[in-house]
């Protein structure tokens, strides 16, 4: 995993090196391993390096192939590289070093465009084919790795994150409002589009690859999620057997390294699957664990300890029936105050409240020498985690008239979701209320007698703006539209492709590479993806658990505890206790600091009111408030 940066002038003119040399040194927290350059006339390339695989010079970026004909500068990992290269070897390709570029760059070559259906990994990738003056830029299937690009008049350019354009000379710093209106809005929206919060920043969108020459750019989506759909096995111990499969081949190729791996244990069933399952690869022979990195067996736990988002018992759970070497990390209010700003400048974004303890995870990584570490991101998107999803699944039973079976059993799973901070199990609201919501979402209560009456919820961040800025809001165009019927299918696909997980991966990327460590997620292999779209929603959401077929799968590998917890805690730091102590000051100087033409002024200076007498300032009163705290953290690093 590295950074990546380019700069190609369109009008001709040679390429500055300099320039080139201060965009790539943007994103030296990226590859703190070493710097390279290619300049070709025009075009220059630059890299910054994290070594993983090939730790020799032989692994170095920008690397050419084919006597110098292509070029590439590549920021991820494509896990089965092992398998490529002997296929490619097979077809007479000759290879210089041990590392998984060389083998993209052969495949490139072989294949053209098509190398891409035949990876499996994670990146952003640019190849320079100097012969046909062409520049092919490619991003992975699910957008775990960042790309994106500037392209003007007489230059195009492109890097891991846009910070590095600033560095462009020319380059204006002009906020897009409309843009920077709806990502205040709706935080999970900016992932999913192509338009970023600086004018002319463009992202290159999950599932997309690009080919620019000096009289044309074309923009290409080469995956699909859905033209890869498998027939699953029948029944759900059939199910649960082919997903462990894949589940564990998936954590096998991400176990490849030439340096020490580790693993962010939560407490949660996701991270623990990983753990557990590393663990009995472990136990394997040496045969089924090819080029597996020396040094695995550790886990970093985060830990809140005396609040009611502590997970810890549940992790240690783990760590002793695995027996691997656990170190706990607690972030506190001082990590927040001394590091916000640095969160927020690696961000890239307006949504940072809940950024630190990834932070303080991932900087603790680094410092015990751990720099892979197998994450459990996409199991929730992938197989109905949340509570939304319940939700979405109690509107199809109700809509497909399935009651009383599958429509309670769903309510009990809903109930047990919730947990007060004395640890019992308690619903948000009565269930004679979660009944008539869910019945009349269906369309049921009339027939029903049931009396529906949705719950208040509270007003969102746009009851601080004025209604200028309010008017620059745009509802960005959905493209991922599952065809299938159901609520619960079409929330899962558009989270996972566009919306939710996106924002994730954002997030983790952004804080793991701060600190120049690389995050794999073996729920994000494609193969395990595409079977869990074409698996039913009873074998996601049923039998009272959410993500049924992850915990039938584990069954004897998950402490019981682990594999059958019900409740559901969202991997975020204790804020709201913190500003109401070490941090009562900090949102009064965060939001003099927000620009003033877009915010309500009167109305922010009532909830600061309410803030300094700690009146009604719980969870919704913050999070309704983080927009504008962070929006001013966000201007100062980037446009100010």
């Amino acid at each position: 995993m590295c950074g990546i940066a380019g700069l190609w002038q369109l009008d001709g003119a040679a390429a500055d090196s300099t320039v080139l040399a201060q965009m790539t040194a943007r994103l030296a927290h990226r590859g703190p391993d070493g710097q390279g350059l290619h300049v070709d006339g025009s075009l220059g390339l630059g890299h910054r390096r994290l070594a993983i695989l090939d730790l020799s010079p032989a692994g170095r970026q920008p690397m050419s192939y084919g006597d110098g004909r292509y070029w590439i500068t590549y920021n991820g990992e494509v896990y089965n590289f092992l398998e490529l290269q002997r296929e490619l070897a097979g077809l007479g390709h000759r290879f210089g070093s041990h590392s998984d570029t060389e083998v993209i760059l052969a495949a490139y070559a072989q294949w053209g465009r098509d190398c891409l259906l035949r990876f499996n990994g994670m990146w952003a990738f640019a190849i320079w084919d100097a012969q046909e003056k062409r520049l092919f830029l490619a991003r992975d299937r699910f957008g775990v790795k960042p790309l994106f690009y500037l392209l003007e008049r007489d230059r195009f350019a492109f890097a891991s994150e846009w910070k590095a354009f600033l560095t462009l000379p020319g380059f204006e710093r002009r906020v897009d409002w409309s843009t920077y209106i709806t990502a205040l809005l709706d935080p999970y929206c900016q992932e999913g589009i192509q338009e970023c919060l600086l004018q002319g920043v463009r992202r290159l969108l999950p599932g997309h690859c690009m080919t620019v020459t000096p009289g044309d750019v074309k923009i290409y989506r080469w995956w699909n999620t859905l033209d890869h759909l498998v027939e699953p096995p029948v029944g759900l111990q059939k199910q649960a057997e082919r997903f462990r499969e894949l589940f564990e081949d998936a954590c096998r190729l991400r176990m490849r390294s030439d340096v020490p791996i580790g693993t962010s244990l939560s407490g949660g069933l996701d991270s623990s699957s990983i753990v557990c399952t590393l663990a009995e690869i472990g136990r394997q022979p040496g045969g089924a664990r090819e080029r597996l990195a020396a040094d695995w067996q550790r886990a970093f736990v985060v830990t809140f300890p005396d609040t009611p988002v502590d997970e810890r018992a549940y992790a240690d759970l783990v760590v002793g029936q695995t027996g691997v070497k656990a170190e706990y990390v607690t972030p506190t209010a001082q990590d927040f105050l001394e590091h916000i700003e640095d969160v927020v400048y690696h961000l890239e974004g307006l949504d940072a409240g809940v950024m630190i303890q990834l932070w303080a995870l991932y900087r603790a990584q680094r410092r015990a020498g751990v720099v892979v570490t197998l994450d459990g991101h996409g199991g929730d998107e992938l197989l109905g985690g949340y509570v939304s999803h319940v939700l979405h699944a109690l509107y199809d039973a109700g809509r497909l008239r399935r009651w009383p079976g599958r429509y309670l059993g769903l309510l009990d799973t809903y109930r047990a979701m919730f947990r007060d901070s004395t640890g019992s199990m308690q619903p948000d609201r009565p269930l004679g209320q979660l009944v008539a919501e869910t019945n009349a979402w269906a369309g049921m209560a009339n027939r029903l007698g049931v009396p529906f009456t949705r719950p208040a919820r509270p007003a969102g961040v746009a009851s601080f703006l004025t209604p200028e800025a309010l008017a620059l809001a745009r509802t960005p165009e959905p493209p991922y539209i599952w065809p299938g019927d159901g609520r619960l299918g079409a929330a899962l696909y558009r989270e996972f492709h566009q919306t939710m997980l996106p924002t994730i991966l954002r997030n983790f990327d952004r804080m793991a590479m701060a600190h120049g460590v690389e995050v794999r997620m073996p729920f994000m292999d494609w193969r395990l993806v595409t079977y869990a779209f074409s698996l039913p929603p009873g074998s996601k959401i049923g039998q009272g658990y959410t993500k049924l077929v992850l915990r039938q799968a584990m069954c004897g590998l998950l402490p019981e505890p682990v594999r059958t917890r019900r409740d559901k805690l969202g991997f975020l730091p204790p804020l709201v206790q913190w500003f109401q102590n070490d941090m009562k000051s900090w949102p009064v100087t965060a939001i003099d600091a927000a620009s003033p033409e877009i915010w309500e002024k009167q109305t922010l200076r009532e909830a600061l009111s309410l803030a300094a007498k700690q009146q009604g300032c719980g969870w919704n009163f913050w999070s309704r408030l983080w927009p504008v705290l962070f929006s001013g953290v966000w201007q100062k690093a980037f446009v100010n």
